[in-house]
């Protein structure tokens, strides 16, 4: 048997194999790079469903609702006449002395006492006082008659307290609060029977009270 001889393939045969070879390459990236595309957008598709959805910023407590505010119904410790005292009577009349105490000393009974808008306002009417003799010694007030007035301590008027609204038998000086203060602090019929000399200047204000001793 002879040899076997192989015809090799013409040019156009070749061509045609190369163009068929190149086509299914083609193919075959294309549909590599689907399926990729697929899987990417996928992946991408589920871990945004995944993620969790940002919280909304909450505001602050302090801004939401102001801190709750306790009241209390307890008493002031201050006297409680004190604080009754403070606005003074609303028919209080003009804090204006009478013409003939501008300037002049005298001996007063004070039927109520207050401090408004930080001045010291008194209602006084004139008495008088007589020196006791005998085993007690001390003053005997003499009320005077009519109306009380209302007058106006100056700002920098002096206050010279002796007992029973001070301390002691000698008078020291207190501010002209304190004075209301002990003075709303006595019974009442004790403070009705208290006598004060004061100090009048031109303008018609207390510019010095003492208090009378009385043991």
């Amino acid at each position: 048997m002879g040899p076997t001889v192989f015809a090799s393939p013409s040019p156009r045969h070749r061509a045609t194999a190369r163009l068929a070879a190149l086509a299914l390459t083609v193919l075959a990236l294309g549909a590599c790079s689907g399926e990729g595309g697929d899987d990417t957008d996928s992946g991408r598709a589920d871990a945004a469903a995944s993620s969790p959805a940002p919280a909304t910023a909450s505001a602050p407590a302090s801004l939401s609702a102001p801190p709750s505010v306790e009241h209390s119904d307890a008493p002031s410790p201050t006297h409680s006449a004190q604080a009754q005292a403070s606005d003074g009577p609303s028919d209080a009349p003009s804090p204006k002395a009478p013409a003939r105490w501008a300037g002049s000393k005298q001996f007063v009974q004070i039927d109520n006492a207050w401090i408004k808008d930080g001045r010291t306002y008194l209602s006084v009417r004139s008495a008088r006082k007589e020196p006791l003799t005998g085993p007690i010694e001390g003053w005997e007030i003499i009320p005077g008659k009519g109306p009380y007035t209302t007058v106006r301590m100056a700002p920098e008027g002096r206050v010279l307290l002796s007992v029973p609204l001070g301390d002691d038998s000698i008078p020291h000086t207190y501010s002209q609060a304190q004075f209301i203060s002990r003075w709303w602090a006595l019974p009442a019929p004790e403070r009705g029977w208290q006598g004060y000399d004061v100090s009048f200047d031109p303008n018609g204000e207390v510019v010095r009270l003492q208090s009378l001793y009385r043991s």
